[in-house]
């Protein structure tokens, strides 16, 4: 069998085979006797036909078997010898069987490029210094606070944002009462579930006061007896509480795990903002890293590979949507427009993908068995859960390779980092 392998493009490779005479006509007689062991023909025993009967009969059926598994095989064989990592296969050419004559054909394949990463070292990277104010471990102190306010009655209280309003009501568009309640309860600060324009008319009613006002509901209020319609509230209202927030001291501060006291608990959020900020920090200049490392190598990209990213990264937006309670029927996604938008971000993460696996060559960066288990283990420990439970989720060759991928991919940007020209400055 002679082949060869000619490239096309940068991701393409047309292949041609030829196949000499004396193997096509091997393999179409033993494919006639096949048949002839195999398929019944009228009038005789099953194998026990006459050969040319069978050639007449079957010869077309045979030289299109004999064809495809032709072309499949030696395919399969040039892919493997020539280490070509194939992603998709256009037409066929040729492969037209003749028997007594050489079996020729091409097809042309779109491979995974084969290239050498440059100028990775001495990426400018700008990286944003952490500053964690007083005023910022306050504000997160604070809102500690918000899950254990309690709602207090005060004696003539007029209602205010943020307060828990207790009320009965009839809801009427035009003759028709479209809703009713004589016990609800609501916090006047999101607009839940009646609106913000229903929230300000009961800013300033107090236990007792009845309110009658209308309001001009949306078409698209997530409320469907709403929707649409100008709504008139006949309102009476039983309670006014006020939103109080525990005291900031020592017992509020020991809620939080091993802390002492306040001041104890103040030192910890301070570490843990700037934790969290030199993590997005890190998470910005690397950002910027693939980006430059994307500019300084310019190479095409496979469809095929730039495609498989954007559908990941359309299911990615559509699941995170409707874990956010995003009614996906009413959005009617425009799958077309999407993939549009998003190509060139997919198509850009191909290439960084690409360029890391090249530069993990090229600098020797490997990820050992001890470091995939070292992570198993982190995320054991931070997950609460057995390390025999994670290494089980992982068990599969799969979920191995995806495991070490990430792995390599984080060794491989923390080596960029490292050869970076990084410049500090202050938050923007």
């Amino acid at each position: 069998m002679k082949t060869s392998v000619d490239a096309v493009s940068g991701v393409e490779r047309k292949i041609t085979v030829e196949i000499p005479a004396d193997e096509v006509n091997r393999r179409i007689e033993r494919e006639f006797t096949e048949f002839r062991r195999m398929v019944p023909v009228r009038g005789f025993r099953k194998g026990k036909a006459p050969i040319e009967m069978v050639k007449r009969m079957f010869r077309d059926s045979v030289e299109a078997e004999v064809s495809e598994r032709l072309v499949r095989e030696s395919l399969t064989e040039v892919m493997k010898e020539k280490d070509l990592k194939v992603l998709s296969m256009g037409a066929v050419d040729g492969a037209k069987l003749v028997e007594g004559k050489d079996f020729v054909f091409s097809a042309t394949v779109e491979v995974v490029p084969d290239i050498e990463a440059k100028d990775y070292k001495g990426i400018p990277v700008y990286k944003e210094k952490v500053n964690v104010a007083d005023e910022d471990v306050s504000a997160a102190i604070e809102r500690l606070r918000t899950p254990y306010a309690q709602f207090m009655p005060e004696e003539g209280r007029k209602a205010r944002i943020g307060d828990l309003a207790e009320f009965g009501f009839t809801a009427a568009a035009g003759t028709e009462t479209v809703d009713s309640n004589d016990n609800v309860s609501i916090v006047l600060s999101n607009g839940i579930p009646f609106g913000v324009e229903f929230e300000e008319k009961m800013l300033g009613v107090g236990a007792g006061d009845a309110r009658s006002f209308e309001i001009t509901f949306p078409a698209d209020h997530p409320v469907p007896k709403y929707a649409g319609k100008t709504v008139a509230f006949e309102v009476k209202v039983s309670n006014v509480r006020e939103r109080r927030l525990p005291d900031l001291d020592d017992e509020f501060a020991r809620q939080f795990g091993d802390v002492a006291d306040l001041d104890d608990l103040r030192v910890k959020m301070r570490q843990q903002l700037v934790a969290e900020a030199e993590n997005r920090s890190l998470r910005a200049a690397e950002e910027l890293l693939r980006k430059g490392l994307a500019e300084r190598n310019v190479f095409e990209v496979p469809a095929t590979l730039v495609k498989r990213q954007t559908v990941a990264m359309i299911r990615d937006t559509v699941e995170r949507m409707g874990s956010q309670g995003v009614d996906l029927k009413k959005m009617n996604l425009d799958v077309d427009k999407m993939s549009e938008r998003l190509a060139p971000s997919g198509e850009r993460m191909v290439r960084v993908g690409l360029l890391i696996d090249a530069i993990a060559r090229q600098e020797t960066l490997d990820v050992p068995f001890s470091e995939i288990e070292a992570e198993m283990k982190a995320m054991a420990e931070a997950q609460g859960m057995e390390y025999a439970k994670v290494r089980e989720t992982y068990s599969s060759e799969e979920m191995m390779d995806a495991l070490r991928d990430r792995l390599l991919e984080r060794k491989v940007i923390g080596f960029l980092m490292e050869n970076a020209e990084i410049t500090e400055g202050a938050p923007e």
